[in-house]
């Protein structure tokens, strides 16, 4: 059926179309079903996308369609394109198949990951994809094939240069914010940091959400290499880039089922690294008691990115670091800022721990990349941080994003938490700290958050202030305080 199209004049958040309930019936597709828009022309254009049926707001002839699916395959108002009830993807017979226990081939992935592209899965297919590689897990050989298929479906940054490196952690440590820290060190010292984040999936905030409170993190690949040449430096949403849009499809449906199953998360960080150009790649990955991953995993990532690394002919270093705990003070977006700024700034006090660990990793990018000789490279990473030259760094790149360093603002409404008993702290559970902050609204929230004032083994006496909670709104306070009067997230004995 030939339709026309109609622009919905806001962004739905997600490829969707809207026809008028007779258009629908005549054919034969109801709200929720997939339809085919294909463009006509010498070279036509096709994607796939979920149906919305409405009585009202449309005529019969017209098509109505989000602001993603226009810029996906470039519609203009009134143009007139093929509609028609889209088939079933043969990707979802692939799915079952690894659902089954069977190992999918370069095809095979190349296909569901197209299908997640184009369009043709819908947010329950992928999430079905993402529970059949966390029940079945990936072989290695299906892993570097989720990474060349991931990586195939988008555009790449090409950067002359011998150092181009990156870093990047697996996460699960609430207020670990080395990132900025360590891109500012290393931009300081002549590398080259091209650094795409992701938001935040499971904790308070991703180094996106973070710089996003007082800079832009959405940029054209244009733009980017711009600010590179600029600075040496970005700190960037990766997700903005179409570096690799199928990984950022699949991270917005881990973020609502809560789960990162191991294939994807190394397909995740390898493809975006292999996307911006990196020869030298540093890996940490925190282990401990309510960290992500326990030392015996943590050991096996790190054999498996060193295979990666060896077959994609990259210098990879996988660090392991502790993390019983969290790091830093700040516990989301602004407050993680906050911290970064009181390191960078040799005028101010910042937290120690997130301090030493920045200045460690970015002490063996020195020494992976060769800038320092063995076991010269935290001395050298303190020399650029004391000088104040990585706090200028960071300024410039924030400045080329067209950020102001000078927005920080808090929350409108706080409440402190005191402890009960004199003692010594015994826990600070991270997933229950990280959840706290999300219940007090972080990462939308970029306010919100927490501010630790105690770390393990610390000695407090009753009535010692632990934390604050901070909240844009007071019902999230009260159900946060709620929260930490349940769960419990910091122990005294």
């Amino acid at each position: 059926m030939k339709l026309k199209i109609k622009l919905m004049g806001w962004s739905a958040g997600l490829p969707v179309a809207t026809l008028n309930a007779k258009t629908a019936e005549k054919l034969g597709v109801h709200t929720k079903d997939r339809i085919l828009i294909k463009t006509i022309s010498k070279k036509p254009k096709s994607i796939s996308t979920i149906l919305n049926v409405i009585h009202k707001g449309i005529k019969k002839d017209e098509i109505i369609v989000s602001s993603e699916l226009k810029k996906r395959i470039g519609l203009k108002i009134s143009q007139i394109v093929e509609v028609s009830l889209a088939p079933t993807p043969r990707s979802m017979f692939l799915i079952k198949k690894k659902l089954d226990g069977n190992v999918l081939s370069l095809k095979d992935i190349n296909e569901i990951i197209q299908d997640i592209v184009s369009n043709s899965l819908s947010e329950p297919e992928i999430a079905l994809f993402i529970a059949a590689m966390y029940k079945q897990g990936m072989t290695l050989k299906e892993t570097i094939y989720l990474i060349k298929a991931i990586l195939k479906s988008g555009e790449k940054l090409n950067f002359r240069g011998k150092y181009i490196v990156d870093k990047h952690c697996i996460g699960g440590i609430p207020g670990n914010r080395t990132t900025p820290i360590v891109v500012a060190i290393c931009a300081s010292a002549g590398l080259i940091m091209p650094k795409s984040s992701s938001r935040a999936i499971t904790s308070a905030a991703g180094t996106a959400d973070v710089i996003e409170t007082i800079a832009e993190i959405e940029f054209s690949m244009k733009e980017v290499k711009q600010i590179i040449k600029k600075t040496n430096a970005c700190m960037v949403w990766g997700g903005a880039l179409e570096m690799v849009p199928a990984d950022s499809k699949i991270i917005r449906v881990e973020k609502m089922l809560k789960i990162d199953p191991k294939a994807q998360l190394l397909a995740s960080i390898m493809s975006k690294k292999l996307a911006l150009g990196s020869k030298y790649i540093l890996i940490d990955i925190p282990y401990g008691k309510n960290a992500k991953v326990s030392k015996l995993k943590a050991l096996e990532l790190k054999k498996d990115f060193e295979k990666l690394g060896k077959y994609f002919r990259k210098k990879i270093k996988v660090i392991l670091t502790k993390g019983d705990e969290p790091i830093g003070n700040g516990i989301g977006p602004i407050l993680e800022l906050i911290d970064v700024i009181r390191i960078l700034d040799p005028n101010k006090d910042g937290p120690k721990d997130l301090r030493e660990k920045s200045i460690f990793l970015a002490g063996e990018i020195f020494e992976l990349t060769k800038k320092a000789k063995k076991g010269k490279g935290v001395a050298m990473a303190e020399e650029i941080i004391n000088s104040g030259k990585a706090f200028e760094k960071f300024k410039e790149i924030i400045k080329a994003q067209k950020g102001d360093i000078n927005k920080i603002k808090i929350a409108k409404f706080k409440k402190d938490i005191f402890a009960q008993k004199s003692g010594k702290i015994k826990e600070i559970h991270n997933k229950k700290i990280a959840s706290l902050a999300r219940v007090s609204g972080c990462p939308v929230d970029k306010l919100s958050g927490l501010f630790l004032y105690v770390h393990l083994k610390d000695k407090v006496k009753k009535a010692d202030k632990l934390l604050t909670i901070y909240s844009e709104s007071k019902s999230r306070l009260e159900e946060a305080m709620k929260y930490y009067r349940d769960k419990k997230p910091i122990k005294i004995i």
